[in-house]
This record gives structure tokens, sequence and C-alpha cells, in this order.
């Protein structure tokens, strides 16, 4: 092998891990990524960017088991759609709401060079110590998706996978 081929593909290495890099950090992420146990949490979701080149058009997220009372911020431009869970009552009372199982917002579009915030208020489980991960899926123009979703397995971090769900960590009783 010649000097200047190992030069190349040394290149392309770094140039490889350099791309990937950027691709992993690019994450949709949650603004504050911990919260109190059976406490009234604002879950901010940042999506940086589009998918490739196209623009978001859709951003699906799915509510893990214990989380109660949820309710998205609308958002101007994006029509709303609320998936209840299917195995619990209707609740009765002031202000209730069926439990949410899935929020999806469609529209925007949010052009790949901006960035934005999409919300949702819940409660949290009274689970202190668990991580909750929360699948998002991000539709994009021409049919091009991104599944936020990759759950680490036991003694990996999520920044071991390409395409994580955003965490929730759940601190500790005081």
């Amino acid at each position: 092998m010649t000097k200047g081929s190992i030069m190349h593909r040394t290149l392309l290495a770094a140039c490889a891990a350099a791309l990937l890099g950027a691709t992993a950090s690019a994450h949709v992420t949650l603004e504050n990524q911990e919260a109190a146990p059976d406490s009234l949490y604002r879950a901010v979701f940042r999506v940086p960017h589009g998918c490739g080149e196209a623009a978001t058009i859709r951003l699906a997220v799915t509510l893990p088991e214990g989380v109660r009372g949820a309710r998205p911020m609308p958002k101007p431009g994006w029509r709303l759609t609320l998936v209840p869970r299917e195995d619990r009552p209707t609740p009765q009372g002031h202000g209730a709401a069926r439990e949410l199982h899935q929020v999806v917002w469609e529209g925007g579009p949010l052009p790949n060079e901006h960035y934005d915030e999409f919300v949702i208020r819940f409660r949290t489980p009274n689970t202190p110590g668990q991580t909750l991960w929360i699948p998002v899926v991000q539709g994009c123009e021409g049919g091009r998706e991104t599944a936020w979703t990759q759950v680490p397995e036991p003694g990996r971090r999520a920044s071991d996978y390409p395409t994580p769900a955003p965490a929730l960590r759940i601190l500790p009783r005081n």
C-alpha cells in the first residue's frame, strides 16, 4: 500500500467519522431531560433539522405507559391529532380528558435550515430512578421519515445508536 493510498483512506475514515458524529448529535431531544416523580413536566421536543434536505411536515410522539394527563400545545400552521389509549376508561369531571397514547402534529412545513420545538405537558410516573424513552417519528416531504425510537440495551448509551428515542430520567426522591 502506498503512502498516498494510506493518507487517502485515513482522510476518508476521518470524514466518515465526522459525518456519523454530526448525524448522531442531531437527534430529536428533550430540552429538560430530568423530572421529579409524579410531577407536572413540560416536555419540549427540539427538532433541529429535516430529513436530509427535506422539510419536516409531521411529528408523532408516542407517550410511554405511566404518563398521565398529557396536553399538547397547538402550533399555528400545524394540525394536531390526539390518539387516546383505548384500554383506559373515559374520565369524568371538569377538564377531564382521555389518556393519550400518541400526539401528532402535521403541517408546517419546518424547513431543513430551521429548527422548532413541539410541547406536551404531562404528569410523570411515580417511578423514581427510571428512564422514560419517548419514541418520536419525524416525517418529511417526499415520504422520508426518521424514527427516533431506539432504546439502549442495558450497559449501552443512547449515543451508541444512530436514532435514539428522547430520554427523560425520573429523579430519585429526596
